[in-house]
This record gives structure tokens, sequence and C-alpha cells, in this order.
């Protein structure tokens, strides 16, 4: 073979091996560019608008994605627009009719996204106008929440050009938002006129304040919208309900029937009806809120079935019976005490004992305490309700105690004792703690409700007038959070709003700063209360 031929054939199968190599396939570069819109018919911001139908062309194929909740209609439209997909075109087509002189804008917030990545439009917007101008005024600000003054996502701004008292309850809004994750909202190409404006947790979509879990939010006086507002916070809220009732009712323990309501009592009255010469037939056990109770029967009462005629302010809520548990049923042969004490103690409680069920007898005298192995004998001991026992002492930082209960110290109503107990504990150093000494300059004369809370949990609640100085000891390390709430009624608690009372939520306002406590330090805050 000569040297050409050689050559020749080196060069052929060179060629055949580069052919032959197997080479990974590859996609460019990851799509995440959002669809582009390139042209809508008609166009978008169009004038003297009487079509039925709009087609949304984009520069790929898009997807939508929860359109039942994210497509706002404003003014709204009923019945609602049918919007299709068909390839990169969005079709909406109107099903209603639309009034005249009037400017509609279509926000589909993101629900629009390409098939491949799922890159969001973000609130994409179609807008036009049955007359011969689009309106450009828009209304925006922030629903929270009226007592912890939280964002509130997914909440219904409604504003009306109807002024009557029962609008939110009966008709439909003039022009609709939705807030975001950060409470925010906008109502974009409204009209210049006065509004009512209303902010409803819509439970049922029906834009209607129509059920009694819905919360609301609303403001007192009419909004004028004669330029574009931006500055608006709205406060959400639950009405308390008129109507008070039993929630619910159960009897799943000897001698132990338990009540729930709706909300709290205020004079709640229990009867008997099945045994009404008894005088002394049972407790009544109220919790913190008034809101529910456990009624306790004594054994000696009743026989196989108990009738109780029960009502509020002298207004019948209802009656319930049950047949009684028997007392073979009772799993319990002690009494079982708890209570508050851990291993480590803090400096600026008390002991507190808590019995299961009520007691009908205790020895205070057969409880003792030993300090570092010493008897105490300056301790005292006394209830403070039916279940509840109280040790008062002016604990050492740093020591370690003993509480001693011996056996058959209390008795409950059925006849049970607790048997022996024993408690070890050491407080903590007065150095494991931190101090606030708060200063408060308000801007308002009613009284106020000062809250320290930590983690959600009250640590220290103040009843206050005017400029007051406040000392909070005893906070173990960690973050806090201060809160006042403006008492307007005096009843030292926070009240709800009403809407057709024209009642707003009592105002709470809370401390902005962070407050890092840190053992063994002090921390001055100075609260200059502006809003």
């Amino acid at each position: 073979m000569n040297l050409k031929k050689s050559i020749a054939l080196i060069f052929i199968a060179l060629i055949i091996f580069s052919c032959a190599q197997i080479v990974p396939l590859t996609g460019g570069d990851k799509d995440i560019e959002a669809p582009k819109e390139l042209a809508s018919k008609p166009a978008n911001a169009s004038t003297l608008f009487t079509d039925e139908t709009i087609v949304i062309e984009f520069d790929e194929y898009i997807k939508l994605t929860n359109v039942s909740s994210q497509l706002i209609v404003s003014p709204l439209m009923d019945p609602a627009p049918e919007v299709l997909i068909k390839g990169k075109k969005l079709v909406i087509k109107l099903k209603s009719e639309l009034a005249p002189n009037t400017t509609y804008s279509l926000n589909f917030g993101n629900a629009i996204s390409d098939i491949t990545e799922n890159n969001v439009f973000p609130n994409y917007k179609y807008v036009f106008s049955t007359g011969n101008y689009i309106d450009s005024l828009s209304y925006s600000g922030t629903v929270i929440n009226a007592f912890d003054r939280t964002p509130k996502e997914n909440i219904y701004v409604l504003l009306y050009d109807q002024f009557e008292d029962s609008v939110p309850l009966q008709e439909l809004p003039r022009y609709v938002a939705l807030t975001n994750k950060k409470g925010e909202f906008s109502i974009t190409n409204i009209a210049n006129g006065d509004y009512k404006l209303f902010t409803i947790n819509d439970v049922n979509g029906n834009y209607l304040f129509d059920l009694p879990n819905e919360e609301i939010g609303f403001k007192n006086d009419i909004v004028s919208i004669q330029q574009s507002d931006s500055n608006s916070f709205i406060s959400l809220f639950e009405e308390e309900k008129e109507l008070q009732f039993l929630l619910k009712s159960e009897h799943k323990n000897y001698g132990k029937i338990d009540l729930v309501f709706n909300r709290p009592t205020e004079e709640l009255s229990i009867t008997i009806l099945n045994n009404e010469e008894k005088e002394n037939w049972g407790l009544i056990e109220k919790n913190n809120t008034e809101d529910s109770v456990v009624v306790w029967l004594y054994p000696e009462a009743f026989d196989d079935e108990v009738e109780l005629l029960i009502k509020d302010k002298e207004e019948v809520l209802d009656t319930v019976s049950f047949d009684l548990i028997e007392r073979s049923e009772m799993k319990d042969s002690t009494l079982t005490v708890s209570s508050n004490i851990t291993s480590s103690f803090n400096l600026d409680q008390n002991i507190i004992l808590k019995t299961i069920r009520p007691f009908s007898k205790y020895n205070a005298d057969s409880l003792t305490i030993y300090e570092d192995s010493v008897l105490i004998t300056s301790s005292f001991f006394t209830d403070i309700g039916l279940k509840e026992f109280e040790l008062a002492y002016d604990f050492k930082e740093n020591t370690s105690y003993q509480l001693f209960i011996p056996p058959k110290t209390f008795e409950d109503i059925y006849g049970l004792k607790n048997d022996t107990i024993k408690l070890n504990f050491k407080t903590k150093k007065i150095a494991d703690y931190g101090v606030i000494n708060l200063t408060i300059n308000p801007n308002f004369t009613e009284n106020y409700i000062v809250q320290l809370s930590q983690k959600n949990k009250i640590i220290k609640e103040d009843y206050l007038v005017g400029n007051q100085k406040a000392q909070y000891n005893y906070l173990p390390a960690g973050q806090y959070s201060l809160k006042i709430i403006i008492d307007e009624n005096g009843d030292k608690k926070w009240n709800t709003g009403n809407y057709l009372e024209g009642l707003q939520p009592e105002k709470v306002i809370i401390y902005q700063k962070e407050i890092k406590i840190r053992a063994n330090w002090d921390n001055d805050i100075n609260w200059t209360i502006k809003e």
C-alpha cells in the first residue's frame, strides 16, 4: 500500500471514530423568564369597550394556577368571567352585562405562569372602560389583626358606593382587592367619589358579611377618594357573639359534668330540676375566662340521673340531663396532687398545689418545708379555690428546698386522699434574672393595660393611667414583648368591636423595638407613645 492510500485510510477512520462518539445532549440555559404579553384583543386599557371576548397572547405556552382564588375582578361581574387557556393564549369570556361609563380591572395575581419552569407573571392586570376614559385613582393600605397587630393575608377589601348600614350584609361591593402576605392591598382604577370601606375574612366567598365567624374591619367615616391614597390601616376583628348558648355538655367521669359556652358568662346560675329538695348538691368550678364550667356532684345528692337548668343573667340557655356514671367505674383510688414546682424554681413565685378534684378538707399543719435540710416554721399554707392551695414564703436564692406532704393531708369530696409526696427543688440565683425599668408617656387620657409577654404568654400585667413607671423583676433571659391596650370602657380587658353599633375594637399598641433580656442586666425602656 502506497503512502497516499495509507494516509487516506487513516483520515477516514478518524472521521468514523469521531462520528461514533456519544455526546450528551444539553437543553441550553434554564428558563427563568416569566411569560411576556405580546398582544391583546381588544387592546389592554381600551375605552368604549363593547366586546364579549378578550384574547391575550403570550410569548410561550402558559397555564393557570388557583385562578378561582387569584383572579380579582373589580367591579364584580355576576356571573363571573370564564377563563380558558388555548396554547399561548389566555381567553376571557365575559358572561355578565357591563355597566356604562365604568372602568373594569381583571387582576390575575400569581395565577399565570409558563408550563415548563412555572415562572409566574406576577399581578398581570387587564383593564378596560365602557366609557371614554380609564379611571386612574387608587386606594392602598394594610389590614392587621386588631389584637396583635399582625398582617392579615387573603382578606377582601371592599369599597361600596352605597351608604346604608346594611350594605356589607346584603349588597355586593363596587371595588374589590385581596391582601397579600404582608397584609397589603391596592384597589386601582377607582372613579373619583365617596365610598364606604370594609375588610372581610370571607369564609364562604360571597363578598358578604353574613356568617358569625367572619372577621370584619371598617372605616367609621366615609372614604372620599379625590386622589390616590396609600396610608390606610384597617383593624380586622371578630365580633363578640350577641347570642349566648351552651356549646357542649358532657359527662365522662364519675361526679363530673363539663359545660362549655360560646362566650364568657356574666351571671351564670345552675339549678337542679330532678331533686329540688337538695340544697347542697354540688360545686361549680369556672375557668379564668368564664366560658367553661365544671359541675362537681356530691355523691349523696343523686341516684342514677341528674337534670340541670342553666341560666345566664336570668335568661334560660339550656337544660341538660345525664344518666350518671356509677362510683364503681371510677378508676382512681387516691387523690392526685400536682404543683408548679420545677427542679430550678423561680424566686418570685409562691408554691401552688392543685388537687384533681375539689377538696372537702385538708390539714395545713401537716405540710412541712425544709430549707437546706432545716425545717421552716414561718411558712403558711392557704386554700385559694376549690382545688388550689398556695404556700407563700420568701425563698432565698440558690438554696435547696424540700416540700413534704404526708399521706391524707388532702381529702376530696368523694373521700379519696393523697399519698405521700416529696418534692425537691433549688431556687435560682438573683444573677440569673434581668430587670425591665419601664417609663410610659402616653398621648391619651384613658386607663390602659400594659402586658409583658414571652412567647405569646402574658408574664406581667398592670392597669395604669397617665405617665407611669413600672419595674419588672425576676425575668429569665430571653425575648420579650410589650403591649398596651387602651381600656376605653374601664373593664380591665380588651374588647372587640361591633359593626352595626359603629364600635371599633379597643386600640392596641405594640412596642416595636426588640426587648432582649440578659441575666444580671437592667433594661431601661422609655416608651413615649405617639401613634
